[in-house]
């Protein structure tokens, strides 16, 4: 049953897959490279962790696989579908309740309470059960008790829990994070490690990461190593 199990999943186009990419960018006079020649495929499923020192692209080529930037040469593909071919629009509608996204800096509304963080990528696809999902996603993390504090209340470990409960609730296809443990003591940042990596499985999510966290790159299915635009 596996042997069959996997050679229907050789047979789906790869959740996401990048083709000759390259970025540069320009002053008028200069033409600075940022990336260069990346191929990668990542299939449904799937963890995959982009190392590297600062500065050698890491962050540039994730926003590039989320389609949130643009490459100036090669093409990204979603489950087969190149997202060049697609409008702004278009790719939002794409990414609107099928991507997850968590990032260093947590990105929570202040203004927003822990279950009203987690309940508004529901609210935005218009889920009716948005605050019962929200609350089981936050018992999900350990933060059931904590769902009316806000932010500034909350703990670095707790506010990127939340930003994790955000980013499950959707049940996403694809996870895009951007150093999630990386401004968390070890003790928080094992804690989110273990959440993030659990969800993971059980939801059956792509996952594509960015770190320098050793541990995080040893748990992830594949490690992709970058240096200076390239994978090394």
């Amino acid at each position: 049953m596996a042997a069959r199990d996997d050679e229907m999943r050789q047979d789906q186009p790869f959740a996401i897959e990048a083709k000759g990419l390259a970025k540069w960018v320009s002053d008028g006079n200069e033409k600075l490279s940022i990336l260069q020649d990346i191929h990668l495929q990542v299939r449904a499923g799937e963890s995959l962790a982009m190392v590297g020192p600062s500065g050698c692209g890491k962050s540039t080529l994730l926003g590039l696989l989320a389609g949130l930037d643009t490459p100036s040469q090669g093409e990204v593909y979603w489950a087969g579908e190149a997202i060049a071919s697609l409008s702004e629009e278009a790719r939002s509608l794409r990414r609107n309740g099928r991507f997850g996204f968590v990032f260093q800096s947590f990105q929570l509304l202040p203004q927003l309470n822990a279950i009203e963080n987690v309940m508004l990528p529901l609210e935005l696809r218009g889920d009716r059960d948005a605050r019962s999902k929200a609350k089981a996603m936050l018992a999900e993390v350990g933060l059931l008790g904590r769902e009316q504090h806000f932010p500034a209340t909350l703990s670095g470990g707790e506010q990127q829990r939340v930003a994790l409960a955000r980013a499950f609730v959707v049940t996403p296809e694809l996870l895009f994070a951007d150093e999630p443990t990386g401004s968390l003591d070890y003790e928080s940042g094992a804690r989110v490690m273990e959440l993030f990596f659990n969800l993971q499985k059980s939801l059956g999510t792509t996952l594509i990461i960015v770190t320098h966290d050793d541990s995080l790159a040893k748990a992830s299915s594949r490690c992709l190593r970058m240096q200076a635009g390239r994978i090394v």
